[in-house]
């Protein structure tokens, strides 16, 4: 992945030097405000002896749902010399956390044997608590493309791009049932980091619609199955920590709406839909309390879904 980011950079500055003497050069820049709505999971599976539970299945959904402000720019070329169809294209945004209350997370586990924990045979999900989440994150995306013309409206190209999200919890209280007791407990429970790294291949294009093709539809479809996910859960009141590697693929679908309202300048709405999922490896170890030195490893699946929208205002030089 560091290859591809090295790529994508090369065709920056590539790019600039080759076009900067040209009309057909441009870039844009300006701030970006989104709202993301989804979650980050990891779900976990493990045999144990039937004295102490048998098969289980643990699954803590970490959510999100905050605004994200930062920048985005772009550098490209167009077809024609004061023209507006896009040739070559480079795209980056970084953003980070406006807010830090997350929601809800959730925590739900499935045990075989009841009868180990003095419980009679229960149905379904065992335990679930749910905690307050606050979150600290940072989304990081660059991307390039190629647009053919399709006619003097429509271009359609291939794309190559790197995406890097990063998300950092801490989970406040506990509230829930385990079997038929309730359950409640205050002050930090847990600390938890994921990291995903998406590099992606796709597909992109642009229409040129309305008077004088003020008004650019753009849309992107990508998909990757060279997703990596690292994830660190430092369970605080079992003195348990937990590290999960897992590889899979993601899918990223994205549309928007350029308005040219004013010579150079851009209002730019889109939404977005990036869809996650891994698997791998979960290694845990007890670090303290009666269990201090134990570890093991456990199946793991960490996986993510994430819808957004977007505004930008941008100033074209």
């Amino acid at each position: 992945m560091r290859n591809l980011v090295v790529i994508l950079a090369t065709l920056f500055f590539l790019l600039i030097p080759a076009s900067c003497l040209s009309s057909q050069f441009f870039i844009t820049v300006g701030p970006e405000v989104r709202y993301i709505n989804g979650h980050s999971t990891y779900h976990i599976s493990f045999d144990s002896p039937w004295a102490s539970g048998g098969h289980g299945e643990s699954e803590l959904e970490f959510p999100l749902d905050n605004f994200m402000a930062g920048i985005h720019i772009i550098a490209g070329t167009r077809h024609d010399t004061g023209g507006t169809q896009t040739g070559g294209r480079l795209r980056m945004s970084l953003l980070g956390l406006v807010d830090q209350d997350a929601g809800i997370m959730k925590d739900s586990d499935w045990i075989e044997n009841d009868a180990a924990f003095g419980e009679a045979p229960h149905e379904g999900r065992d335990l679930y608590t749910e905690s307050d989440a606050r979150l600290r994150g940072t989304i990081f995306d660059i991307e390039y493309a190629y647009y053919f013309r399709c006619d003097q409206s429509w271009t359609l190209g291939p794309m190559l791009g790197f995406r890097y999200h990063q998300f950092k919890y801490d989970i406040y209280g506990y509230r829930g049932i385990y079997w038929t007791t309730p359950v409640y407990g205050e002050g930090k429970v847990l600390e938890y980091e994921v990291t995903y790294k998406i590099p992606y291949i796709g597909v992109t294009g642009e229409g040129l619609i309305g008077n004088k093709h003020q008004f650019r539809f753009v849309w992107n479809f990508g998909y990757s199955n060279w997703t990596e996910v690292r994830d660190r859960d430092d369970h605080i009141l079992r003195y348990k920590l937990s590290e999960g590697e897992c590889e899979g693929e993601a899918y990223l679908i994205n549309v928007g709406l350029d308005w040219n309202f004013f010579p150079q300048w851009i209002l730019s709405v889109g939404a977005e839909y990036v869809d996650i999922d891994t698997t791998g490896t979960q290694h845990q170890r007890f670090y303290a309390g009666s269990s201090a030195g134990t570890t093991y490893d456990v199946d793991d699946r960490i996986s993510s879904s994430l819808l957004s929208g977007m505004v930008r205002v941008l100033y074209e030089f």
